[in-house]
């Protein structure tokens, strides 16, 4: 498995990835494996169930489909903040806080029964393209990579993209030993792994540009301040991440890595997004993927 593609984290800006993806396989760009890591995770599953079902329906495998379906299903399934999750009342965020039960800012329930209604295991196995997801172990601080064929696979993958403090850990099988949160506590970008997994041809889409972007926000809204927060550590994270990857890469004569992500700040508020910032998300990356620069 040596041509590799990379999806990095970065929450619905998930939607440009999906973008220069979609361009990437209309030029022709056939990956071995996807890593995923947090929103990359949920674009890595996404396209593994396309690709898994086009293999049973006894469909030749078409990348560009799988690409389309990734797009139509980012403009189509996650047009509003409430697709993907509900803020908890002031009484329950105070009640769960005093009574050590707190689960996060907001509840998952809407991207639990997307991801369950979108995704089916048996497509996931089939795919002829492989996938590994990560996510952190908040009770050992290692980051676990798994594929379909792990029992309680979608666990794995609602924690993969699971914000601390935002969003609940998650118990693999309701089990306290196996608490996981977001991936990119870690690896932003998983290219590490992909390297050591014997990775040749990687091509790595990060969500994030090399600086953070600036504006203006309330430090007093809690989201908000927790979504800055995130931003700024997932930013240090991936620009760490990238670095170390092409330092290996000036070692090595037979490795080659690609990374593609923003050239200007991509703006979004994740408590009040709609279909237009979604498109426009999509948009910005397809017209990177189609650029010269990249193959």
């Amino acid at each position: 498995m040596s041509k590799i593609l990379a999806l990095s984290g970065g929450s619905v800006k998930g939607a440009f990835q999906a973008g220069v993806i979609r361009a990437l396989f209309e030029r022709g760009y056939e990956p071995d494996l996807i890593y995923g890591i947090s929103a990359g995770s949920l674009n890595a599953a996404y396209l593994v169930n396309q690709l898994g079902r086009q293999k049973l329906n006894g469909e030749p495998l078409n990348f560009p489909q799988a690409g389309q379906d990734l797009w139509d299903f980012w403009e189509t399934r996650i047009t509003h903040p409430e697709c993907l999750s509900k803020p908890f009342s002031l009484w329950e965020l105070g009640w769960t806080a005093l009574t050590k039960q707190f689960r996060g800012l907001v509840s998952t329930k809407p991207l639990k029964e997307l991801v369950e209604g979108v995704l089916d295991i048996r497509n996931l196995k089939a795919s002829p393209v492989e996938m590994r997801i990560g996510a952190v172990n908040i009770i050992d601080g290692g980051i676990h990579y798994v594929d379909p064929s792990y029992d309680h696979f979608f666990d794995y993958l609602l924690a993969s993209s699971a914000v601390p403090i935002l969003m609940p850990v998650v118990q693999i099988n309701q089990e306290k030993r196996r608490s996981f949160l977001d991936g990119g506590l870690r690896d932003v970008a998983p290219l590490q792994k992909a390297i050591k997994d014997g990775g040749k041809h990687i091509v790595c889409i990060s969500c994030h540009t090399q600086t953070i972007e600036g504006g203006i926000f309330e430090t007093g809204d809690l989201l908000a301040l927790v979504d800055r927060v995130m931003d700024i550590a997932v930013n240090e994270i991936l620009n760490a991440d990238l670095k170390e990857a092409l330092l290996v890469q000036n070692q090595r004569s037979d490795l080659s890595i690609q990374s593609i992500r923003p050239i200007q700040p991509i703006s979004i508020d994740i408590r009040n997004f709609t279909k237009l910032d979604i498109r426009r998300m999509l948009e910005i990356g397809y017209a990177m993927g189609k650029s010269e620069e990249y193959f």
